[in-house]
């Protein structure tokens, strides 16, 4: 199981004419963040993922079929979904061979603890209330050079574009349209890579093309919060030296 989570950097930068409200988002052209939970403790792991990503106001959502992940939500915090998920990952590795043939509870730990520092690294709001991080979507390993593929698409797009608030969603939405083609064979692609699963067909296609309308609803979200973060740069007092965006 992977955890894709769509980043782009906080802000684009600056194009070069100072002071411009066009921004370049060539940025937009780097790696995707990525976060690998074992498919051996997915299902009990991902949980504890969700309280942590719920911490920080952002939704864990599920390829396959959409769905939001759940979460133990007693206490204040996520200490009880973490209590949750050590305790049921180590019963599911019960009898069973471990990687790297460490103890079941220093994997265990280690995969929490990835989590957290996983999401730790994510951008957080800056003084004007604005990040860009797009929305966290979780999928199956098999379907990830077929995802792969369709993202760097979708980002060839954006590269050495220059946007400002009132063009950056129809970029991204443009880039969509551009990439359908792309997207189609994507599809295609990961409905036969889940052979692998033993799912039949009817559920082979409902998760191709579940997971890739989540990446679509996650690429238009990160579209919408740079446009947040434009807007909210345009608005912010310019620091000193600094001239205010016309």
């Amino acid at each position: 199981m992977i955890l894709v989570s769509l980043l782009l950097p906080l802000l684009a930068s600056v194009s070069a004419t100072d002071g411009a409200q066009a921004h370049s988002v060539s940025q937009v052209a780097q790696h995707m963040r990525q976060l690998h939970t074992p498919d051996a403790i997915a299902p009990v792991a991902l949980p504890y993922l969700a309280c942590v990503y719920a911490a920080r106001g952002l939704p864990l959502l599920r390829g396959s079929d959409g769905a939001q992940v759940s979460y133990d939500e007693s206490g204040n915090d996520c200490s009880a979904a973490r209590r949750r998920a050590r305790a049921d990952a180590l019963k599911l590795l019960e009898d069973k061979p471990i990687p790297d043939a460490t103890s079941p509870d220093a994997f265990v730990e280690q995969t929490l603890l990835e989590m957290e520092q996983y999401v730790a690294s994510l951008p957080v709001p800056d003084a004007h209330g604005a990040a860009v991080t797009g929305l966290p979507v979780t999928i199956e390993d098999e379907v990830q050079p077929a995802y792969n593929r369709y993202q760097e698409c979708l980002r060839t797009q954006l590269t050495d574009a220059s946007v400002t608030p009132a063009t950056v969603v129809a970029l991204f939405e443009q880039a969509l349209t551009i990439c359908r083609s792309v997207r189609e064979l994507a599809v295609h692609q990961a409905e036969g890579a889940l052979t692998s699963k033993g799912w039949d067909i009817t559920t082979r296609a409902k998760a191709a093309e579940s997971t890739f309308a989540k990446a679509d609803e996650s690429w238009l979200a990160m579209g919408q919060q740079l446009r947040h973060a434009l807007i909210a740069r345009h608005a912010a007092p310019p620091r000193t030296g600094e001239r205010k965006p016309r």
